[in-house]
């Protein structure tokens, strides 16, 4: 096999990052825009020692799971998935969750369906606008997959609508020189209220674009301009102005209000979140009676959603921010029987060790935890654990080191967090043995 060269291919199965997986002389090539039981010619583009990348020039036979995407736009790279029917969607990711969690951590684990979403376009709650001006034009929209180039848009069809009108009135109002000023406009809306940040070198010319914005949108609380001269690819500054408002949104998460600033982790799927927490809820199997531990608890979503559910809980969270933030979700819902501490979940591990934990609930960055973390934290010796994950590979890692320390992973549900992409969230629960 060579570069150029062409073949006439069956598509034999998709990956994870949503490639279609093909053979040539039992060499593994993979096509993008492919999907299992197609026939396809295609071109090599690529060819590494043990797999080859091709490019699909004719696609010969089409799959019954194939739709015409909603989104004219094929290059921003964001959706992966939106040629494939959903409910095969779904059936990929399940099939997908089963193959890894039983070849790289245990055969026993059971897998269950994954859980889709009534609504699977509209979604996204929080989106994140470049800004450029070039050869004198305003670009805004989203990042060509693999570079730095804008492909502008009229809408993304997995943000929500409220955000969609905004960016679109954005894209019509915004002059030159406000432009020039910016790197990103991010947009965050809840269910009843919505924000605009401006990200970029100086809010001087903002004044009549806010007053403008405001009018035209009565439901933004929340205008903010955050300062960013970095030369990186960092989006969010350290210091920040308010416009108008507030530098904070009001959110509900099952049945809780949410104080959320702008800087604060939210799941961008709202309705998702709450199958996600009440999985995580119905596989602890709490009675009311039990004691919990949240680590990586954010600003305290998970822990308030268990409040309920259980004799008592407490947040651990290093960053002070969002302990404040969770602290004041608490004040607002009236929970009295959760608590939040700024310390590291070692420490707190290592100071709590001899007490009676029920269940411990874990939702770490997309990272995963480290080795020395876990090996801290079963200290506590719980019963069972929760681990919220939203990065199946370091979930996997993370399993077999648990499993080293005596906890078994027994079931893991996934959820379809983020309909149309290969994104997923898992819920997995571990027991000692």
């Amino acid at each position: 096999m060579k570069k150029n060269e062409e073949y006439i291919v069956t598509c034999i199965d998709e990956t994870r990052l949503g490639s279609g997986i093909v053979k040539i002389d039992d060499q593994v090539v993979f096509v993008n825009d492919m999907i299992k039981d197609e026939v396809g010619k295609i071109k090599i583009l690529k060819v590494k020692k043990n797999y080859a990348y091709g490019k699909l020039i004719e696609r010969m036979t089409t799959s019954p799971y194939r739709i015409e995407p909603l989104c004219p736009y094929k290059t921003c790279g964001g959706c992966q998935y939106q040629f494939v029917d959903y409910s095969y969607q779904l059936q990929m990711k399940t099939k997908q969750m089963s193959e890894l969690f039983h070849r790289q951590v245990d055969e026993s684990i059971e897998v269950l369906d994954t859980l889709g979403s009534q609504e699977p376009y509209y979604y996204r709650n929080k989106a994140q606008f470049p800004v450029q001006v070039k050869d004198n034009k305003i670009l805004m929209g989203f990042y060509r997959q693999h570079s730095n180039d804008i492909v502008p848009c009229k809408e993304c069809k997995i943000q929500s609508h409220m955000i969609n009108e905004i960016y679109q009135w954005l894209q019509k109002h915004l002059s030159f020189a406000q432009a020039k000023q910016l790197r990103h406009v991010f947009i965050r809306n809840s269910k009843t209220e919505a924000q605009v940040v401006f990200i970029g070198k100086s809010e001087q010319k903002f004044d009549g674009l806010v007053k403008d914005l405001v009018e035209a949108f009565p439901n933004i609380t929340s205008v903010v301009f955050n300062y960013n001269t970095r030369n990186d690819n960092v989006i969010l500054g350290d210091e920040y102005k308010v416009l108008y408002g507030r530098d904070y949104i009001y959110e509900s998460c099952m049945s809780h209000s949410i104080q959320l600033h702008f800087k604060s982790f939210f799941q961008v799927n709202p309705k998702q979140m709450e199958t996600l927490y009440q999985c995580a809820i119905d596989m602890a199997n709490l009675n009311g009676n039990q004691k919990c531990i949240d680590l990586y608890s954010g600003t305290g979503t998970i822990a308030l959603a268990i409040s309920d559910y259980v004799k008592e809980v407490t947040g651990v969270e290093i960053v002070q921010e969002a302990v404040d933030n969770a602290n004041v979700n608490k004040e607002i819902n009236h929970i009295t029987n959760c608590q939040f501490v700024c310390q590291d979940a070692s420490v707190f591990a290592h100071e709590h060790r001899n007490e009676n934990i029920d269940v411990l609930f874990v939702d770490p960055p997309r990272k995963g935890m480290t080795k020395q973390g876990i090996e801290d934290i079963v200290t506590l010796k719980p019963q069972k654990i929760i681990y919220v994950s939203c990065s199946p590979d370091s979930l996997c890692r993370d399993l077999n080191i648990f499993k080293e320390q005596g906890y078994r992973c027994k079931k893991i549900q996934p959820v379809d967090m983020f309909c149309q992409t290969t994104g997923l969230e898992n819920v997995a629960l571990l027991e000692y043995e």
